[in-house]
């Protein structure tokens, strides 16, 4: 397989008890596009989505980020090199606000460092200052400044997806994957969040997407894959991938 603009997996296997819930998968996800990836429940999307991010160590296989082999990367490490994920259930730090939720997600804080903390505050204060400013500029893209000072688990569950899609944009990632993320959304925000994987595109990033909700896939995705049972079925356009008989008889049961 040639090595992934972006993102590359080759030969990804997952077992579960015996069970191969991947069963040598092999996708290129490229830079600068989204990629989602579609199916039934129990075809293996998130548990590849796991694999990637480091979650999960699969029973075989490779993960390639630019060429780069992090395979057997932590999750923490996979995350500094620029992989970032939400997932189905957002996650939040519940007892602190919506902005401070997103100023821990920045990366290199100085004020993390204890002795730069307390030898250096002027310049801890002003990576401070610098790191709530990006995010109330992120909040801004989702109409969510006024929610800033509120507390996570004040928030309800689309809003707690929104701020998790947006702690992963303050790490800067390079790989983003999205596991659902229009569930829960009202109409308004999922065109948001459309317009803003647009923008994400245009910077380079390589964006895959999870997702049961079809029109948002056709709106959103350069490139759909379609697994079922494990294995991937067809890959292409939107509507290559809607036409297949394969693909209709994973989803409808029929051909």
């Amino acid at each position: 397989m040639a090595i992934a603009e972006g993102l590359g997996v080759e030969k990804i296997v997952v077992t579960y008890g015996g069970v191969r819930a991947v069963d040598g998968v092999s996708i290129d996800f490229r830079a600068g596009a989204v990629t989602g990836l579609i199916g039934p429940n129990g075809a293996g999307k998130t548990s590849l989505l796991n694999v990637i991010a480091g979650a999960l160590r699969g029973a075989g296989g490779t993960v390639r980020l630019f060429g780069e082999d992090v395979s057997r990367l932590s999750s923490d490490a996979r995350g500094r090199r620029g992989i970032l994920r939400t997932f189905q259930t957002a996650r939040t730090f519940e007892r602190l606000s919506v902005v401070d939720n997103l100023i821990v997600a920045q990366p290199e804080q100085r004020g993390d460092r204890l002795l730069t903390a307390l030898l250096r505050p002027r310049s801890w204060t002003a990576q401070e200052r610098a790191a709530r400013a990006r995010a109330l500029e992120l909040l801004d893209l989702f109409g969510m400044t006024s929610h800033a000072e509120v507390r996570a688990d004040q928030l309800s569950g689309g809003q707690r997806k929104i701020v998790d899609y947006l702690r992963a944009l303050m790490a800067n990632p390079k790989v983003l994957l999205l596991d659902e993320p229009s569930v829960g959304l009202a109409p308004g925000v999922l065109e948001r969040l459309s317009q803003d994987l647009e923008r994400m595109k245009g910077a380079g990033v390589c964006i895959v997407l999870v997702e049961h909700e079809m029109e948002f896939i056709r709106k959103s995705c350069d490139h759909v894959v379609a697994m079922a049972n494990g294995s991937v079925v067809t890959q292409g356009s939107f509507e290559t991938v809607a036409a297949n008989d394969d693909v209709r008889a994973a989803y409808l049961g029929r051909r």
